[in-house]
C-alpha cells in the first residue's frame, strides 16, 4: 500500500478506535458537525440545546438526539461591542433562568499571556417562542468589567486574582472562568477553571446579574472552596436541587475529567460514577427540562480532533442516579 494511503488508514483507525473507546460501556453518542470547540449547552426545549463554542460567537441550536448539523444559529458578535481583528470571546459558560439564559467569556488571557479584551464579556439572551421554535434575542448591554470588578472587591483580595489575571490561563494559577450556574434565588455562580485557591475550585456569586446588563456596579457574594481532587471546573449546572460539576486539569496539570454532584453545603463533592469518559474532554453539561431531571447531556470538546474530517463535536446523554436528601443552599 501506497505510504499516503497508509498515513490515511491509520488516521482513520486511531480516530475510530479513539471514538469507540470513549462510547465504550456507554449509552450511543451523537456526533454533531458545525463545530468542534463545544464549551456550554443549555436547552431550549426537549428537542433543542443551544451550544456555545469557545472558538467563534455562534450560538448553534442541535437536535440533542440526532447526529446532524445545527438546526439555526445566532451570530453573537454584533450584540457584543468587540474591536480588533481576533473578535473571539472564548465564550465557557452559560446557565438559564426563566427564559433567560446568561453567557460568560473565559475573561482570561491568551495562550502566549496577551490580554485579550473580547474575552471579557457577560451577556444575555431571552428564550422568545415562535411558530419556527424557540428563538434567541440579545437583552441588556454586555459587561466588559467583571475582572475588574473582582479584582478591586477588597473581601476577594486574599484570592489573589490580580496575579492570577496577569498569567496565561493554562499556566499554574493562571485565571480562566468556564463555569456558570444559575443559584434558587436567581443569582448565578461563576464558576474558575483557574486560579485553584489552596488546591480547591473556586466559585463566586454573583448577586446582581441583571442589573449587571442594566450597567450597574457586580456585587459579589463570599466565595466558596471545593475539593475537586484539585481539579477546576470546566462547567456546572443546576437541576433545580443540585449542581452537576464538569472538572478538568488546571494549570497544566495531567489530571482527567471527573463529574461530581454538589448539594451547595458540601465542600467535598461527590463523585459520579459515569463510564466512558477517558477519552472524551467534557466541557458542556446540560440538564433538560424534566423534572425530576433523570439524564444528563454531556457535551466533548473534539478540537482535537478537528484536523481530521469535518469539524464536529460529540454529545452522550448519560442517566443521572437518584441523589440522598441534601439541602440546597448554595452559601
Amino acid at each position: 500500500m501506497p505510504l499516503p494511503a497508509l498515513l490515511i488508514t491509520a488516521l482513520l483507525m486511531g480516530l475510530l478506535a479513539q471514538t469507540g473507546s470513549a462510547e465504550e460501556g456507554m449509552p450511543s453518542g451523537n456526533r454533531h458537525p458545525g463545530m468542534s470547540g463545544a464549551s456550554a449547552a443549555i436547552f431550549l426545549d426537549a428537542g433543542r440545546v443551544v451550544v456555545a463554542s469557545d472558538e467563534d460567537n455562534r450560538l448553534r441550536v442541535y437536535d440533542p438526539s440526532a447526529s446532524q448539523p445545527a438546526i439555526t444559529a445566532w451570530d453573537a458578535s454584533p450584540w457584543l461591542h468587540l474591536s480588533g481583528r481576533n473578535l473571539e470571546c472564548d465564550l465557557e459558560g452559560a446557565a438559564r433562568v426563566g427564559n433567560r439564559i446568561y453567557w460568560i467569556g473565559s475573561h482570561g488571557r491568551n495562550k502566549d499571556g496577551k490580554y485579550r479584551s473580547n474575552r471579557h464579556r457577560f451577556f444575555a439572551t431571552d428564550v422568545t417562542e415562535t411558530p419556527q421554535g424557540p428563538q434567541l434575542r440579545s437583552i441588556g448591554t454586555p459587561c466588559s468589567t467583571l475582572v475588574t470588578a473582582l479584582l478591586t472587591n477588597a473581601a476577594l483580595a486574599s484570592l489573589h486574582l490580580d496575579t492570577a489575571a496577569a498569567l496565561p490561563p493554562d499556566s499554574k494559577g493562571g485565571l480562566s472562568i468556564e463555569a456558570l450556574a444559575a443559584r434558587p434565588d436567581g443569582s448565578l455562580w461563576i464558576g474558575f477553571r483557574g486560579p485553584l485557591a489552596k488546591g480547591k475550585a473556586l466559585l463566586i456569586p454573583l448577586l446582581n446579574p441583571d442589573a449587571v446588563l442594566e450597567g450597574h456596579a457586580p456585587h459579589f457574594g463570599p466565595p466558596t472552596r471545593l475539593d475537586l481532587g484539585g481539579r477546576g471546573l470546566r462547567d456546572m449546572a443546576w437541576t433545580g436541587s443540585e449542581w452537576i460539576l464538569v472538572a478538568g486539569a488546571t494549570g497544566g496539570e495531567q489530571k482527567g475529567t471527573r463529574i461530581f454532584r454538589w448539594n451547595g453545603e458540601s465542600r467535598s463533592p461527590s463523585t459520579l460514577d459515569l463510564p466512558g469518559l477517558k477519552n472524551l474532554h467534557i466541557e458542556a453539561v446540560a440538564v433538560p427540562s424534566e423534572k425530576p431531571v433523570r439524564r444528563l447531556l454531556l457535551c466533548s470538546d473534539d478540537s482535537h480532533l478537528s484536523s481530521i474530517g469535518t469539524p464536529s463535536f460529540r454529545s452522550y446523554w448519560v442517566d443521572l442516579p437518584s441523589a440522598p436528601a441534601a439541602g440546597t443552599s448554595g452559601h
